[in-house]
């Protein structure tokens, strides 16, 4: 409980008894109009008391388990998954593990890497594109020149370098929703973190645009996919280290839909941008205390894009909601007595890394809590 390592309500629950430098204090609640517990205008006061304890203290534990040993091993377990990705098909996935990328047939055998130009190189962001399943984007980190951007073919092996871009810390690439080998390349640029630092590389961080050709898979000379026409698009995504963002294309190249930890909404690229230079924003849904929020979208018969349904993960568990029953500004949440209508929750032990498949039916994420 950070400060506080124990508190408790009263018998009649009208005060909180709570630990505080070197007291125990009982602190008044008052009752709001949804019948929740909020703090009281009455201050805190100390409860005075005299005790007498003893304590019995016990031998230290000690583990025979050699962590060193562990360190040193060639191989390990892994155990934490992230980033997880569908294919068009929802047949396929893809996602990290300690710095490499795998991509999975569902209901297959063993997850297999994804093809690389540098095997000692740690890779992220990865996700496959659109039209063309056997293809995976995703991003090489080195300490030494950032960010560089692959395209790999899972069913050749082969692997091809995206040059072009600046020095940066990039993350999220996605192509748009197109067919042919030309497409629109969208990323996302940090300006920094705790383990790269916020010197070098720091200017205009933010949502940017770019065209690219797709290799020929039956090309054996082309090693590089050189990128064309970059700008920056002034928008509204977070660009923090902190927060997972999960973007894709809807409508060809002409809308990306953004989902954050607590908003999920689209960006019009074909809208004609205001005076700052960004286009049009539109909310589909927010979350009030989610920290993953993803929505399945439709278009209407009036051309607008809004969420057929909403998933999210409140408190490490997923849940579902129906986007027609999600008031207009209404923040969904999973609290007891004042949860969304139509919530279902669909985790048994934990979830994170939500994702839906591209036709919405499907719904994929990782069990456990992250």
């Amino acid at each position: 409980m950070g400060t506080y390592p124990s508190f408790s309500f009263s018998p009649d629950d009208t005060a909180i008894i709570i630990w505080a430098a070197g007291h125990i204090y009982s602190v008044p609640l008052a009752v709001n109009k949804r019948g929740e517990r909020i703090a009281s205008p009455s201050k805190p006061y100390p409860i005075r008391f005299i005790a007498h304890i003893e304590k019995q203290l016990a031998e230290t534990r000690r583990s025979g388990f050699n962590i060193l040993d562990l360190e040193r091993q060639d191989t390990q377990k892994v155990r934490a998954f992230k980033e997880l990705r569908v294919d068009e098909s929802g047949k396929k996935v893809v996602f990290q593990a300690a710095g490499v990328t795998y991509w999975h047939q569902v209901g297959g055998k063993a997850p297999q890497k994804v093809p690389v130009l540098y095997d000692a190189s740690p890779y992220y962001s990865p996700s496959f594109v659109y039209g063309q399943d056997n293809l995976v984007i995703h991003i090489r980190w080195s300490d030494a020149v950032y960010s560089k951007l692959e395209v790999a073919d899972i069913k050749s092996g082969k692997a091809y370098e995206i040059t072009g871009l600046p020095m940066g810390r990039y993350f999220s690439p996605i192509l748009c929703e197109c067919r042919g080998s030309r497409r629109t390349l969208a990323f996302l640029k940090s300006d920094g973190s705790y383990l790269s630092g916020d010197i070098l590389a720091t200017a205009q961080p933010g949502l940017y645009i770019a065209d690219i050709t797709l290799p020929d898979s039956a090309s054996t000379t082309h090693e590089e996919i050189k990128v064309s026409d970059i700008r920056f698009i002034p928008s509204e995504i977070s660009t923090s280290p902190f927060e997972r963002v999960n973007m894709r294309f809807i409508n060809t190249n002409r809308t990306l839909l953004v989902q954050q930890s607590t908003r999920a909404f689209t960006i019009d690229l074909s809208s004609k941008p205001d005076k700052k230079g960004k286009p049009l924003h539109t909310t589909l849904a927010t979350g009030a205390t989610s920290s993953a929020l993803l929505v399945s979208p439709v278009s209407t018969k009036k051309g607008t894009i809004q969420a057929e349904n909403i998933a999210f993960v409140d408190f490490f568990n997923v849940y579902l909601a129906p986007g027609d029953r999600v008031k207009e500004g209404e923040a969904v949440w999973s609290r007891p007595a004042n949860a969304t209508k139509g919530l279902t929750r669909l985790s048994l032990d934990g979830g994170h890394d939500v994702t839906w498949s591209l036709d919405g039916k499907t719904l994929f994420w990782f069990l456990g809590t992250c």
